[in-house]
């Protein structure tokens, strides 16, 4: 997922599944409007994140939380509702490969955050 400049070779993000939600968490906190993730877990890809409508008199609104098919319209309905492998997902905390994320999370801040998962 990630290359370094000089190297020019690409490598992983094994995060535990609580990073992302930190991640997300801090979308909403800075009032930006996208976090979109693409994770493998026991090797199955899932998609996972937060998009949301953008105007620019009423900046970001309209927020829809994601897992695979489930959709909600609150970060709290998300982590009460969202279940993956029949567990709740905000509950588990096993790690997942990052397989692709958007532009937006793969720059400062939240690529600090991955640095430290980098293999």
């Amino acid at each position: 997922m990630f290359f370094k400049k000089r190297e020019k070779i690409k490598k992983r993000v094994i995060c535990p599944i609580p990073v992302i939600l930190e991640i997300i968490q801090e979308t909403i906190d800075i009032d930006a409007g996208l976090a979109q993730f693409i994770i493998c877990l026991d090797g199955k890809r899932h998609r996972v994140g937060l998009i949301s409508d953008y105007d620019s008199s009423r900046g970001f609104f309209d927020p829809l939380f994601y897992l695979d098919n489930q959709e909600f319209n609150t970060f709290e309905h998300f982590k009460a509702e969202a279940v993956l492998d029949g567990e709740l997902f905000a509950q588990k905390t096993n790690c997942v490969e990052v397989i692709d994320a958007d532009e937006g999370v793969t720059k400062f801040p939240w690529y600090v955050q991955f640095e430290d998962y980098v293999v």
